[in-house]
């Protein structure tokens, strides 16, 4: 594969996974937040139990593994634009992958043990709701400015 090959296919990866944290920040996060907090809290642990498939892990785990591989080529080979594919590749498994891991994996494996309709299992809920959901900003953030960056060398041709 070329360099300018390795950077098209870190685009696409770090975006589709972009659009995947976008879609949870604009429409599933608001929508579990609706008028039965009951609801919104086992359809979230629902989610998050439905969310280990091999579907999900092909985008986030290929996507990770192109991070990887970009750093890697671009700090050995140093291509032409190789400040811009370290950059992107860079933010992409600091922003996604260390926040997710940090942070958005571990709340789901503390609401994955509450009780819906206990009152501590509600009063949980309303904090992952508000903590969860910024850390996926991050992440969304993270994703769609990592493709960004990839793309720079491939522009400036």
């Amino acid at each position: 594969m070329s360099i300018r090959g390795l950077n098209v296919l870190c685009a696409l990866w770090f975006g589709l996974m972009a659009g995947f944290f976008f879609a949870y920040s604009a429409t599933v996060m608001p929508g579990l937040a609706g008028p039965s907090p009951q609801n919104g809290m086992a359809a979230m642990q629902a989610i998050n139990d439905a969310v280990a498939n091999p579907f999900f892990a092909s985008g986030f785990w290929v996507a990770l593994a192109l991070a990887a591989v970009g750093a890697l080529i671009s700090l050995i080979v140093r291509p032409e634009g190789w400040a811009f594919l370290l950059l992107g590749c860079a933010l992409y498994g600091l922003g996604v992958f260390i926040t997710t891991g940090a942070g958005n994996v571990p709340l789901n494996r503390a609401l994955a043990v509450l009780d819906p309709a206990s009152a501590e299992g509600l009063a949980a809920w309303a904090r992952y709701q508000a903590d969860w959901t910024q850390l996926n900003h991050v992440r969304m953030a993270a994703a769609f400015c990592a493709a960004g960056l990839v793309l720079i060398p491939l522009l400036r041709r």
